[in-house]
């Protein structure tokens, strides 16, 4: 089977020049100290560079292709194999993520979920968000803090507990159990087995005990929801509730602090845009796009695996291959936006590919909008000018979330 992306209607635009592809080293210091300027170089030359691991697709129009097409799948238990683990919980947990499926299999969960985590249902909790949100950014005045101990860091994990239903007290131990199990999507996996299997022990017992009392006593949140969601009598089994929950605990807990705190950080780089958000409110929702567009959680994107020969412009993938469709480089992409490194809350861009495309396209974006634009009209009634109080520590582009670890603040004095 072969598939060609350009006959499906993707607009396919011309290579930067003739040189070919430049060759990207993800671990180097130039990507690792400053991935954009890594990628918008290679992106100079070529609408995608060679890896290690497989071709980084660059450009935003062979990045859209790639994350739409069906010929492609996520790589799921690939990266266990390729470390020597072919059999047991990891692959078996791996296999029944949500991000992991495909085709038919893939399109029934989604559905079902998607009849529980709704748009209405996040509006609902807005309110909430809000509350907390304020809370939080109260805590921010005077003095030094820590942007992502202080506000991110615990914004992410109340509403995201709160939404889900995971009781207050629990939320701590949920988070940590997550954060071990998403030690599986690392290059490391052999190393921290025991962590990760351990975590998934005790949340999966968890998980059966919240399921149990959610059954026995419904409550207005996500999990009710998900527990109920029925089509023609078809119902989420146990198995697939408990890799929810984990997708929903590890995935947007730890993406949604990243987010914040990139958010803060790009501020910082940029204090008259902080101005202008704080004279003019209503443009919340615009800068909340602009910092996921320039400064995203996930650089690299989710990979993907040709399920079959796929043509792509003039390079064909044979079946098996691993590309990166690089979001970060096709949200910069100049063929697409004005100055596209420069951040301006002000322009009405066009959407941005951070939250994906295609079947994989975001299920929790409703919720992470509503996180971030409720972050920043929280932030920026309290904080005048804030600004850097000391280096902030970061994780490394080439993890699953990129973002800082520690961010420093103050308010500059009046």
């Amino acid at each position: 089977m072969r598939a060609t992306l350009r006959a499906q209607g993707v607009r396919m635009t011309e290579q930067h020049d003739t040189r070919g592809p430049a060759s990207l080293e993800l671990h180097g210091a130039a990507f690792q100290s400053d991935p954009h300027a890594a990628l918008r170089a290679c992106a100079e030359r070529h609408w995608y560079a060679d890896t290690m691991m497989g071709p980084a697709i660059l450009g935003f129009d062979e990045v859209q292709a790639v994350i739409q097409s069906r010929q492609f799948r996520t790589p799921g238990a690939d990266f266990l194999a390729m470390q020597g683990i072919t059999s047991g919980p990891l692959v078996a947990l791996m296999q029944g993520l949500l991000l992991n499926t495909d085709g038919a299999a893939h399109d029934r969960v989604r559905r079902l979920v998607s009849k529980a985590f709704t748009g209405p249902r996040v509006e609902a909790y807005r309110a909430t968000i809000r509350a907390t949100a304020e809370r939080l950014a109260d805590g921010l005045v005077g003095g030094t803090h820590d942007f992502v101990a202080e506000f991110a860091d615990p914004l992410g994990l109340r509403v995201l507990g709160g939404f889900v239903g995971i009781p207050i007290d629990a939320v701590a131990r949920v988070a940590g159990w997550s954060a071990d199990i998403g030690l599986v999507f690392g290059m490391n996996v052999v190393e921290n087995s025991p962590r990760i299997e351990a975590a998934l022990t005790a949340l999966h017992a968890y998980i059966d005990e919240l399921l149990a009392a959610r059954r026995a006593d419904p409550a207005d949140d996500l999990l009710s929801g998900l527990i109920a969601a029925e089509e023609a009598g078809d119902l989420l089994s146990d198995a697939e509730l408990r890799a929810m929950i984990i997708t929903l605990m590890s995935a947007g807990h730890h993406t949604t602090v990243r987010q914040l705190g990139n958010a803060m950080a790009t501020f910082l780089r940029y204090p008259e845009q902080w101005q202008l958000l704080r004279a003019d409110p209503s443009l919340a929702a615009q800068a909340a796009e602009e910092v996921v567009r320039h400064s995203p959680a996930a650089v690299l994107g989710v990979p993907r695996i040709a399920k079959a020969e796929v043509v792509l412009r003039e390079r064909t993938f044979a079946p098996g291959t691993c590309v990166f469709p690089v979001t970060g480089a096709a949200n910069r992409d100049p063929r697409m936006f004005t100055e596209p490194d420069r951040f301006d809350i002000t322009q009405r861009r066009r959407p941005h590919l951070t939250y994906g495309g295609g079947i994989h396209h975001c299920l929790g974006v409703a919720l992470a909008r509503a996180e971030l634009q409720e972050s920043l009209l929280a932030l920026s009634a309290r904080l005048r000018a804030p600004e850097a109080a000391g280096p902030a520590t970061w994780y490394p582009p080439t993890e699953a979330v990129y973002g800082p670890i520690t961010l420093p603040i103050r308010d500059a004095p009046a």
